[in-house]
């Protein structure tokens, strides 16, 4: 009889395991579009600097409705389609910066609002890019509403012109930036 050997370990890109709160985590939602790849180049250039660890989180399906079910072990096209979204996003913002911080990968079956509303409770920051500039009567400018309103921490909108601005600031870890322009 062999003795039982605990499995191995996940491998996690660049960084280490999460377990539940961690405010040393930027949480940055990608989609494949070219605001989230300038909001995560901006997270990566940002946790560099503040020695932060950055979670690129994917929601699935990118269109459409939530699953109900989801059957483990077998083939999701929505899931595997938003896997590569993800890989071709990370590996283009990492094409732009020199030098990354340790970084995680995380796709869930989720409406994407709930999903970082559920990984700001986790995260010291949520980063988002809009095209729009957060204007609340664009639909970009609802959703970034809808998430500002579901996190207690602060949220960082990169703009189409690479320049963040703060929406809610968290008191516990005060940031600098600026309002939402006019």
């Amino acid at each position: 009889m062999v003795p039982h050997q605990p499995p191995p370990a996940v491998p996690v890109p660049r960084g280490k395991e999460s377990t539940g709160l961690d405010r040393d985590l930027i949480v940055v939602a990608v989609d494949g579009s070219e605001a989230s790849i300038r909001a995560l180049v901006w997270a990566l250039r940002r946790g560099t600097e503040l020695g932060l660890r950055v979670e690129a989180l994917t929601a699935w399906p990118l269109h459409g409705s939530v699953f109900v079910r989801e059957v483990a072990g077998h083939f999701c096209e929505p899931r595997w389609r938003a896997r590569e979204v993800q890989a071709d996003a990370v590996s283009r913002a990492l094409a732009q910066i020199e030098d990354a911080p340790p970084y995680d990968l995380r796709v869930v079956n989720a409406d994407f609002v709930d999903a970082l509303g559920r990984a700001g409770a986790r995260a010291a920051l949520v980063v988002v890019g809009s095209d729009a500039l957060g204007r609340a009567s664009s639909g970009a400018g609802r959703a970034i509403e809808r998430i500002r309103r579901s996190l207690l921490g602060a949220l960082v909108v990169v703009g189409p012109n690479g320049q963040p601005w703060l929406s809610h600031r968290d008191a516990r870890r005060p940031l600098t930036g600026q309002s939402p322009p006019r």
